[in-house]
């Protein structure tokens, strides 16, 4: 209990067979893993330190007395074999003086089959024609299918025949009639512009540009008007003098 060197000796040899302990138990059970992982102490790693440093000791000492390790020899490099490809033969190619296919046996000539050809034309063409399945097409059948076909399968109401043949029945106007239509005619056009112009306006859409155009073509279409009414104004005029002249004699 003092500490004296009796007792620190009976304890020291008291704990060695506890630290050797662990080596009579195996692994396989829980006790001797934990007395495994008590005692060990990384065996495993100082067994290989003490391994290494023995070896390396033992090496030093060989190279001390002049020793020197064999040279290492570099392993022979592989022989690259040249590949063999095997390539098949063929018979060497013939020449002929004619083709091939004259030596074909049993070939017809040329002549045997032209006959055999003309033979056959000659018989088709004199072998009598079968009567036909249907009535046959008369001018009026014809016409109707020639109309079918050149109005693409629709015919119109009325053809541009009958309208030219209408338009040559009609009566002729006069210059006059003519003049008075076309004076109808501007003024609609002009009365056109003008409401476009308006609506432009109320739409608020009315451009500058947009005026400038419409107008120029207003004031075209007025210049054109002026001409027509002075055209017919010298009708009228020829008119009234031909009645005044046509008056006397009666």
């Amino acid at each position: 209990m003092d500490g004296s060197p009796q007792e620190t000796s009976e304890a020291s040899t008291s704990s060695k067979p506890l630290e050797a302990a662990w080596k009579e138990f195996g692994r396989d059970n829980p006790a001797g893993k934990a007395l495994f992982k008590l005692y060990n102490k990384d065996a495993a790693k100082q067994i290989g330190n003490v391994y290494t440093n023995k070896n390396r000791a033992l090496h030093e000492k060989k190279l001390a007395t002049g020793w020197s390790p064999p040279p290492v020899a570099e392993p022979p490099k592989p022989k690259m074999e040249k590949p063999v490809v095997a390539v098949p033969k063929f018979p060497k190619r013939i020449d002929y003086e004619c083709s091939r296919v004259q030596y074909i046996p049993r070939r017809r000539p040329l002549e045997v089959i032209r006959a055999e050809i003309d033979a056959e034309y000659e018989r088709m063409r004199t072998a009598p024609q079968p009567p036909p399945s249907r009535a046959m097409l008369d001018d009026k059948e014809k016409g109707r299918l020639a109309e079918l076909m050149r109005f693409r399968g629709k015919v119109p109401a009325v053809t541009p025949e009958q309208v030219a043949a209408a338009s040559k029945a009609a009566p002729k106007k006069s210059e006059q009639q003519q003049l008075e239509e076309m004076f109808e005619q501007i003024v609609g056009e002009i009365e056109e512009r003008r409401a476009f112009l308006r609506d432009l306006e109320a739409a608020g859409r009315l451009k500058l540009e947009t005026v400038h155009i419409v107008r120029s073509e207003i004031q075209q279409r007025v210049a054109d008007l002026q001409r027509v009414d002075a055209l017919l104004q010298q009708y009228s005029a020829g008119s009234t003098a031909g009645a005044a002249g046509a008056s006397p004699s009666r």
